[in-house]
């Protein structure tokens, strides 16, 4: 019998902290892996009498992707996925926990054929921001609004946008801060429709318990389901017909409209945060341009006030708008209620 030091289910928790800290990936990348390993393959290998890391082989693990290709009716896709999170668990194992050879290292996945994102036109992002501004509970509003048109126009993945804080907002600059993928600090431009909607935002902004920009009504955090549900179901009362519904086709919509407007792959690559070009190149083909003129190029312009804003905002859109009854916040009024939250969290 092996050690317990040696069952594969000890080594996950490992696994994971090191995806982690020295990976810097998301959490939920992060639980995806666990998913696939944890609670899919190590079941399966406990109940062929596998539980020592050194017992799995080959066979095991390509009797798992047949299981759950036959059984489970999973996808190439979702087999493929599941595959690269094994190997990536046995690479870790060899790399760092002594395993001397990788079982799924020569297991080769399903062909997986490019597909071209989906996304929504500028018609149907018009009508989706419109739908919000009239569906959406007036506490709400605001919020929702903001979150929709930072994922069109910033094209800010779920765990960036969760994540933002209010210490990294500076609409006086129009910049956003955010934490991309492996911990990697960036500084983005907002767009003048962006930041006036944040301004909207902010105005009505509950009391946060944390510090994080995007809170819930009560003021405390919005998880990654809560920012899926908001999405899904604005498009969804919009009548957007896609096949899939979340926040992942807004992005695809920032990266396509900003090729449309002609900006080059590299610019797109930046602004996107993407790791390889190969994932910008599904969207682009065309010159590059300056960043500040790419995010501006994605205001929808006059259709865009005239379309969705609940109180009519003045002609001269780039006047301030009203907070707190002044004008639009400052560094320092930031920083003020930056500190009474600070007094606030618990």
């Amino acid at each position: 019998m092996p050690q317990k030091e040696d069952y594969v289910r000890s080594k996950v928790e490992r696994f994971l902290r090191y995806l982690q800290s020295e990976r810097g990936f998301s959490q939920g990348t992060i639980e995806a892996y666990q998913l696939d390993v944890e609670k899919g393959l190590i079941p399966f290998l406990e109940q062929r009498g596998k539980f020592a890391v050194r017992e799995v082989t080959k066979a095991d693990i390509r009797a798992y992707l047949d299981y759950v290709a036959t059984a489970r009716g999973n996808s190439d896709v979702t087999r493929a996925r599941k595959l690269a999170a094994i190997k990536s668990f046995f690479n870790y194992l060899v790399e760092n926990e002594g395993l001397e050879v990788n079982p799924a290292v020569s297991i080769k996945g399903p062909r997986i054929p490019g597909k071209v994102p989906e996304y929504l036109t500028d018609e149907e992002s018009i009508h989706l921001l419109a739908t919000i501004a009239r569906k959406a509970r007036p506490q709400a509003r605001e919020r929702d609004l903001a979150i929709v048109i930072l994922f069109l126009h910033a094209g800010l993945r779920v765990s960036e946008l969760i994540d933002l804080e209010l210490t990294n907002v500076d609409l006086d600059r129009g910049q956003i801060k955010i934490t991309r993928k492996g911990n990697k600090e960036q500084y983005l431009n907002l767009n003048g429709e962006t930041v006036d909607m944040l301004v909207r935002y902010l105005a009505n902004r509950p009391e946060a318990r944390n510090g994080r920009f995007f809170v819930g009504t009560n003021g405390g955090n919005l998880g990654r389901r809560r920012i899926y549900s908001i999405v899904r179901r604005y498009l969804k009362l919009a009548g957007v017909n896609k096949s899939k519904y979340g926040p992942h086709i807004l992005r695809h919509t920032f990266c396509t409209r900003l090729h449309q407007k002609g900006v080059g792959p590299l610019t797109i690559k930046d602004l996107a945060g993407h790791k390889s070009l190969s994932t910008t190149m599904r969207y682009v083909t065309i010159e590059n341009k300056e960043q500040a003129e790419a995010i501006d190029s994605l205001e929808f312009g006059s259709h865009y006030a005239t379309a969705f804003l609940v109180d009519p905002a003045p002609a001269n859109l780039s006047a301030p708008i009203p907070f707190s009854g002044g004008v639009a916040p400052s560094n320092t009024e930031v920083q003020a209620i930056q500190r009474t939250e600070k007094g606030a969290r618990f």
